[in-house]
């Protein structure tokens, strides 16, 4: 099977070089297939990284790409970082929940944190505005399975975004760190793919996923709870040295702390050691220093 490197691009890879596809094939003069053609001859597109892209899942993207061609990502602000760097803050979150409704809180909880200390305080501490549905009645009819198989009324917020974070950890693959497994282009009940509904789903679908996928469906799950999780992307730093694109999970508590939470990354070292440490599990960005680089943001509640 002929393959095409995948552009190391971090989020939404697949769509971009769908995109880069479809700009070639105006500059060309010719059609999406026929340019996708070309430049798997010719070894066009590159990657740093060894991952690679089946002919069939690059027209599967430009399928879903050209379906979707009119619902571009919505325009974007700049933030200043603290360090002075500019953050593009992609997808806003205009509300939580539906219109008019009741924060709710966590029930009490005297069990001890997992890993970092105050944790468990800080989340049961958040107004939970629940999300009553994506917006997709298939894609709420899988959450609903999932969530009566993890969560229990007596759970505290703490222990519900734990629940979902451990389901992603060991229920979800991803096929670059375990053998047998694949992952590629699967029907989904979401059909605009620059949503983070669209990653999530893929998850929940196929039950394999690289960080965009984890990242996304650690997200959604947390929007179901009325937690304002949102999605980092960027760089995170590599075992083998630098910086490698990377997605991940953010939370601001109400004192300005900005919260990690990064299933995937975790999922990575249970792979390699055997148990789950929680090491990316609600670690504020001061105990994670050097260890991310934050270029976008998606769907931050303002």
């Amino acid at each position: 099977m002929r393959k095409v490197r995948k552009l190391a691009w971090g989020r939404y890879a697949g769509k971009k070089l769908a995109a880069a596809v479809l700009c070639g094939a105006m500059l060309m003069g010719t059609s999406a297939t026929v340019c996708a053609e070309e430049m798997a001859n010719d070894m066009v597109i590159f990657s740093s990284t060894s991952e690679e892209m089946s002919m069939e899942e690059l027209m599967g993207y430009l399928a879903l790409f050209e379906g979707s061609y009119q619902s571009q990502e919505a325009p974007y602000r700049e933030i200043v970082a603290a360090d002075g760097s500019i953050i593009k803050d992609k997808r806003v979150r205009s509300v939580t929940g539906a219109e008019g409704q009741q924060p709710i809180f966590s029930v009490p909880s005297s069990q001890k944190d997992i890993c970092y200390k105050g944790l468990r305080q800080t989340l049961d501490a958040i107004p939970l505005y629940p999300d009553a549905t994506t917006g997709y009645p298939e894609l709420d009819v899988m959450l609903d399975q999932i969530f009566a198989q993890i969560i229990t009324p007596e759970m505290d917020t703490h222990d519900k975004l734990k629940a979902c974070y451990d389901y992603l950890i060991y229920n979800i693959s991803d096929p670059r760190y375990e053998e047998g497994v694949s992952f590629g282009m699967v029907s989904t009940p979401v059909n605009d793919i620059f949503t983070t509904y669209y990653d999530a789903a893929m998850l929940y679908v196929s039950g394999a996923g690289v960080c965009d996928n984890f990242s996304a469906a650690f997200a959604v799950m947390a929007w179901k709870l009325g937690v304002p999780m949102y999605v980092a992307g960027g760089q995170t730093s590599s075992s083998r040295g630098g910086y490698t694109p990377h997605a991940w999970c953010q939370l601001d508590g109400a004192d300005g702390t900005t919260y990690v939470f990064d299933p995937h990354i975790d999922y990575t070292m249970s792979v390699r050691s055997g148990k789950v440490a929680y090491q990316r599990f609600g670690a504020t960005q001061a105990q994670m220093a050097g260890k991310y680089i934050v270029e976008e943001i998606y769907d931050k509640v303002i």
